[in-house]
């Protein structure tokens, strides 16, 4: 089934750097995505809340986007979302990782790069 999804707007809502102690050559890496239906059917909203830490440096936040999502008549659009879920969270994890790329710059030291790939591990 082939459905036709369009990012309406994202958010980010809430991030908050700061320094921790960490023994652990790999880095710490938390998410949970959460979404619902709009009033609209083909209209979702989803919601990232997400920590990454790393060389001392640990970043959280929230980031919220809305989805339109549109498919064949008879797709059942919610039940392929939660089939699915690591694909339609791709932007928002792109989102996360530049924000952590951006944090850990600001701070004046290298930028922590966090490819897409360790939010799906």
């Amino acid at each position: 089934m082939e459905l036709n999804k369009q990012i309406v707007q994202t958010y980010v809502r809430e991030a908050h750097v700061r320094d921790f102690e960490s023994n652990s050559e790999e880095p710490t890496v938390m998410h949970r995505l959460d979404y619902t239906v709009s009033d609209d059917p083909h209209v979702f909203e989803f919601k990232l809340t997400f920590m990454f830490g790393h060389f001392g440096t640990q970043v959280d936040g929230v980031i919220e986007t809305t989805m339109l999502i549109h498919g064949e008549e008879s797709t059942d659009i919610l039940a392929d979302i939660k089939q699915n879920e690591a694909i339609y969270a791709i932007p928002l994890f792109a989102k996360a990782s530049s924000i952590v790329t951006k944090l850990s710059e600001d701070r004046g030291q290298f930028p922590i790069i966090v490819p897409i790939e360790l939010w799906l591990e």
